[in-house]
């Protein structure tokens, strides 16, 4: 009977240790659970911080740069002008190719119009030359036909142009001209803008940009920014040197001027002299303010700028 008692319902003391161990095994996962929890919440050093989320208005985040050469979104130009501009470079080198100048020309024109790189205002330089020296049509280029008691020297001073250009324009290796032969000959207006701050020289025509020329400027800014005009020109110059007053020929080593000189005049400021355009043979003085106070050119650069400017042509230096 108490064997059968037992079985059914256990003593007292039977039933203290059962709640006692149901009691300590809830106690224990209870303790697992807390820890596990604190550990998953813990900061880990491998672990990247969240960012705190904003709690108010603000403008839109800007992605950081996703390597070296990246910069942000803001900052870089427009894809669809930078493709457009590609587009019409490769159309221009197309036409010069095909011997089409004056619609590399064209085209050119309306590329440095909205975005003036260095490739596209380079290119149209060499196309703009190019055309001017060739026996092709542009505007300003017209025919005159030589009457009696001409010469070059007339002629080029009636068009206020340079016989250099004519000759060039007209394929002649010599000052001869006939009564009757029709000659080639160019009236645009040419014009210089000189930028100290950049050591660039443009060469403009009626306005707008012909060509580009990079060049030395004053040390420290000695070139007056003044307009001139040019008063002389001289082939293989001597040059006086400013210590002492020595004259240094053509071809001397200490001769500063290179192969042409230009000199310039100011109405408005009399009082500066000594003042010019100028070969130089210290190529790596170019794209600085490297001289005394005038405009150096490389030399077969201020060569070609002589052969096209006439006397009186005006020159603005400007900051």
């Amino acid at each position: 009977m108490k064997r059968a008692l037992y079985a059914g319902t256990p003593p007292p003391g039977r039933r203290r240790k059962s709640r006692a161990k149901r009691i300590f095994f809830v106690v224990v996962i209870a303790h697992v659970l807390v820890i596990g929890y604190c550990v998953h919440r813990a900061p880990s050093k491998n672990r990247p911080k969240e960012a705190p989320k904003p709690t108010g208005v603000h403008e839109p985040s800007i992605p950081a740069p996703s390597g070296p050469n990246e910069t942000p979104p803001t900052a870089r130009p427009a894809t669809r002008p930078t493709a457009a501009s590609r587009a019409a470079l490769l159309d221009a080198r197309a036409a010069i190719d095909a011997g089409q100048l004056p619609e590399a020309q064209k085209i050119l024109e309306r590329i440095v119009a909205a975005n003036p790189s260095p490739e596209a205002v380079s290119l149209l330089g060499e196309v703009n030359l190019k055309l001017l020296k060739s026996p092709s049509m542009m505007p300003g280029k017209e025919y005159y036909v030589v009457r009696s008691g001409d010469c070059l020297q007339k002629v080029a001073r009636k068009y206020h142009t340079t016989v250099a250009l004519v000759k060039d324009m007209n394929g002649m290796q010599s000052d001869v001209i006939r009564i009757g032969e029709r000659l080639l000959v160019f009236s645009g207006d040419f014009s210089v803008r000189v930028s100290k701050s950049r050591n660039v020289l443009d060469l403009l025509l009626n306005g707008k940009l012909f060509k580009r020329y990079r060049v030395g400027t004053g040390k420290f800014g000695k070139t007056p920014a003044v307009e001139f005009v040019i008063v002389d020109k001289i082939k293989n110059p001597p040059w006086t040197r400013p210590s002492d007053g020595k004259k240094l020929e053509y071809g001397d080593p200490e001769n500063l001027l290179g192969t042409r000189w230009m000199a310039l005049k100011s109405a408005d400021h009399p009082e500066l002299t000594g003042f010019g355009i100028h070969g130089t043979w210290q190529r790596d003085s170019i794209g600085k303010q490297s001289s005394n106070g005038c405009i150096r050119m490389l030399n077969e650069e201020v060569e070609e700028l002589f052969d096209i400017l006439p006397r009186n042509t005006k020159i603005a230096i400007v900051e």
